[in-house]
C-alpha cells in the first residue's frame, strides 16, 4: 500500500507537469507599426509599412515574410492607415489584395473674404492587389465596411463629399463577387 503523503506528493507533480505545458511562451517584440489581420479565407498575417520604400510587407504568424507590395500612393499623399488585406473579397483572382487609406494635408488661403488660412484635410480609399493594379479608388473617403446577408456581400464606403463647413456624409455601395 502506497504512503498517503507519496501518494500526493506524486499527484502533486503529475498536476503541477501537466499545467506547465500549457503556458504562455514570449516569442519576441515587434514595434507599433505591425498591424494584425484576419484574412478572409481565415488566415492570420501582420503587416508593416516601410514609409521610405512605400512598401507594406505581409508576414505570416510565424514572423516569416509571405508578400510584399508596392504602394501606389497619390502625388502628395501619405499613407494613413491600412485596412484590410484578403485574398478574394474584392476580386475573384489569386492575387492578394490591400485596402488601405491615405491623405494629403493642403494649406489653403483666401477663405470667403478672410486672409487666414487653413488645412485641407483630403483622404482618398485605396483597393489594390498584390502587383499594386488599382482595383477601386474613392476619394473623399477613409472608412470601409463588408457586409453579408444571406451569402450576399457588400462593400460600403463612407465618404465626406463637399468643402470646409458644408461637408456632408455619403455611403457608397458596391457589390463583391461571390466566393466560389
Amino acid at each position: 500500500m502506497m504512503n498517503p503523503k507519496n501518494f500526493i506528493f506524486i499527484l502533486m507533480f503529475l498536476l503541477i507537469n501537466n499545467l506547465s505545458i500549457g503556458q504562455i511562451i514570449y516569442e519576441g517584440t515587434h514595434n507599433d507599426n505591425f498591424k494584425t489581420f484576419q484574412m478572409d479565407n481565415g488566415d492570420i498575417k501582420y503587416t508593416k509599412y516601410d514609409k521610405s520604400e512605400q512598401t507594406v510587407s505581409v508576414y505570416n504568424l510565424d514572423n516569416t515574410k509571405w508578400k510584399s507590395v508596392q504602394l501606389p500612393l497619390p502625388k502628395h499623399h501619405t499613407l494613413d492607415e491600412i485596412k484590410s488585406i484578403s485574398m478574394k473579397l474584392f476580386n475573384s483572382d489569386t492575387l492578394m489584395e490591400l485596402a488601405y487609406s491615405c491623405v494629403e494635408y493642403q494649406s489653403t488661403q483666401n477663405i470667403e473674404g478672410s486672409n487666414a488660412n487653413y488645412l485641407d484635410i483630403r483622404f482618398t480609399l485605396n483597393i489594390i492587389n498584390e502587383k499594386g493594379e488599382m482595383i477601386l479608388k474613392s476619394e473623399n473617403s477613409t472608412d470601409l465596411k463588408i457586409i453579408e446577408s444571406h451569402g450576399v456581400k457588400k462593400l460600403l464606403i463612407y465618404k465626406h463629399v463637399g468643402q470646409g463647413f458644408n461637408k456632408s456624409g455619403q455611403i457608397d455601395v458596391y457589390s463583391l463577387p461571390e466566393n466560389r
